[in-house]
């Protein structure tokens, strides 16, 4: 039997024969210690949902994440095992309560492995942790539960309250650790021992009162039948409102300011970048931001309308510059796409803003995830990873291509002996199957961000001095144009098949798939920026001259080693080639520019050849 239907079979707050509560039978009304004016109280509490996943927050402490499931049980040995910052309440580990200041994992709860009569209810725990100083705002926590009785609400509400619990008056105070005592007392050893508590009859038959009030919708439920259908994160706003209205006043909440957050994301060990949205300007949220994160914030997006936002940084001395930041947002977001100068995200030093035409088309979770893809670049293994899955790909379309062009005879495939002798030619089949496979490739990975892999049109005008380089690379042997092939192919074949067919799928497979991969959470070159050398350019050129190497000579070191000077002339130029394509390709921001030029190398190059053969 679980934990929390052995809680529902010896529920402790059930009143013995004739000692019902005075009360249980009033009307399900605010007890005299909510104070006046309770209804004017702040909905601090709501239930955000993001991929499937439902938590309970606290607007004035975003960052603890409260999750409630029914049945949860999680086995002590995985409980040690959980991420830094977890809290488990009543039953939700199988393990005994523990305290792992170390890996900040807490365990709060009084069945497993503890003796229930000698152990403090997870509420009282939670308010012992509270008392002792624990640091809830250092960092993200997650709370999980599996039940909202009344002892894991009430330990929820500390947790989520303790910052203003320290603020309270010590009439309230008091108030509070008598109700927290009472329901632990009750919680764990029941109501016959509740004299154990030391409180005074008044306030006992007080406290009570109180207990009914909160827990009257959870007791109809169960009588109804209806407790297992619930909606647990629901059922608990509702009850920590109520518990709000009994602690708080609307004077207490002159300094609160209604913000929400809308995503969050880890920057640094200490420093996060958040999307909010309040309605006051950025200038004047910011010290309430710092209160509310703890001096956490390193950067803030403020959401001022759909699409629109304005961008602050909050911590000048963070090891990332805000233009590094827009440089990302400016390459992910598809209202962007580097098309023109004025449309992007930009601005100063330490604030700035969406782009101001069209606004962005970025949800607040893509915003803080284009941070923290600026803020932490790929490592080195990770850029091999990286590097080794894409090379992976190209070599497999690559050698798919060679072996249905070893047996190209679409002829006899279709029954044409007929067939245009362009199309039967054994290069014509591995040219159109590697244009086949790129293409599809593109499709499963392009289709939902084209501008990444240079779908887009060109921008800037600076790629055109590439140009010369291009030409002069793709005549030394840049480009495959094999002689002896040229000798026996009619001109307009060569055109076709060595002017525009393999210009075009070479680009397609390595300045597209190939750097557009690679581009993944690494930085590149756009029209409007320095010039310098890409990581994805520099991987993609590798692979762009092992292709060629192998087009040129094949796999035989017979060939490769009786021609050391055609090796090294073609290793050369064909990084050179790939190179100044690459940057044609990121000056551009369009894969188009680097199509064309290719084609103009190719050209260059089958002319000084035709010229050599005559």
């Amino acid at each position: 039997m679980s934990l929390s239907s052995t809680k529902k079979l010896t529920d402790p707050h059930r009143q013995a024969p004739g000692r019902a509560s005075k009360a249980a039978g009033e009307p399900n009304s605010t007890p005299k210690t909510n104070g006046k004016n309770n209804n004017h109280l702040p909905e601090r509490y709501i239930v955000k949902s993001s991929d499937n996943d439902r938590v309970l927050i606290c607007l004035e402490a975003p960052s603890l994440n409260v999750h409630v499931e029914a049945g949860l049980s999680i086995s002590g040995s995985m409980v040690r095992k959980s991420p830094p910052g977890t809290i488990f309440l009543d039953g939700v580990a199988q393990s005994a309560p523990f305290m792992d200041h170390e890996r900040q994992i807490y365990n709060l709860d009084h069945h497993e492995g503890c003796v229930r009569a000698f152990t403090l209810a997870t509420c009282e725990q939670a308010l012992v942790m509270y008392m002792k100083g624990l640091d809830l705002k250092g960092r993200e926590w997650n709370i999980f539960a599996n039940e909202p009785d009344l002892d894991t609400i009430l330990a929820i509400w500390i947790i989520l309250n303790h910052d203003r619990i320290g603020r309270q008056e010590a009439t309230q105070r008091r108030l509070l650790f008598a109700l927290v005592r009472y329901e632990g007392v009750v919680d764990a050893l029941g109501l016959e021992l509740k004299e154990l508590t030391a409180l005074s009859p008044e306030l006992v038959r007080k406290i009570q009162r109180v207990i009914d009030h909160l827990r009257s919708e959870e007791i109809t439920l169960k009588k109804d039948g209806r407790w297992a259908d619930t909606d647990y994160l629901a059922h608990t706003v509702s009850i920590l409102h109520k518990i709000d209205q009994i602690f708080f006043k609307p004077q207490d909440f002159e300094d609160y300011q209604d913000i929400e957050e809308l995503a969050r994301i880890d920057l640094t060990e200490k420093r996060i970048a958040a999307v909010v949205e309040v309605d006051m300007g950025i200038y004047e949220v910011e010290p309430h931001l710092n209160k509310l994160y703890g001096g956490r914030l390193g950067v803030v997006f403020l959401k001022k309308g759909p699409g629109t936002y304005t961008v602050r940084l909050m911590d000048l001395f963070m090891p990332i510059a805000l233009e590094d930041i827009y440089e990302r947002l400016n390459f992910v977001d598809p209202a962007v796409k580097c098309r023109t100068q004025a449309n992007k995200w930009g601005g100063a030093d330490d604030i700035g803003g969406s782009p101001r035409e069209t606004g962005t088309l970025l949800t607040p979770a893509e915003i803080v995830q284009a941070c923290r893809d600026a803020a932490k670049p790929l490592s080195k293994s990770q850029q091999a990873y990286r590097f080794a899955v894409t090379a992976a790909l190209v070599s497999f379309i690559a050698l798919i291509a060679y072996i249905i062009g070893l047996h190209w005879n679409p002829g006899q495939w279709l029954g044409r002996p007929d067939l245009s002798p362009l199309v039967a030619n054994p290069k014509a089949g591995f040219i159109i199957t590697l244009l086949a496979l790129t293409i599809i490739s593109l499709l499963f990975t392009a289709y939902c961000r084209p501008w990444q892999y240079g779908w887009i049109a060109p921008s800037g005008r600076k790629w055109w001095f590439i140009l010369p380089a291009v030409i002069v690379a793709g005549a030394a042997g840049g480009v495959w144009a094999p002689a002896e092939l040229l000798k026996t192919t009619p001109w307009h074949h060569v055109i076709i098949l060595y002017g525009i067919g393999m210009p075009l799928v070479c680009e397609l497979l390595f300045r597209s798939l190939t750097h557009g991969m690679l581009t993944q959470n690494a930085r590149i070159q756009r029209s409007d920026t320095h010039w310098f050398m890409s990581w994805p350019n520099l991987g993609s050129a590798i692979l762009y001259t092992g292709f060629m190497i192998l087009l040129t000579f094949g796999i035989s070191p017979e060939k490769l080693s009786s021609t050391p000077w055609l090796l090294a002339r073609t290793l050369a130029a064909a990084v050179f080639f790939s190179l100044a394509l690459g940057m044609t390709r990121e000056r551009s921001n369009s894969l188009y520019p680097a199509i064309l030029f290719h084609a103009l190398g190719a050209f260059g190059a089958i002319l000084i050849i035709k010229l050599i053969l005559a």
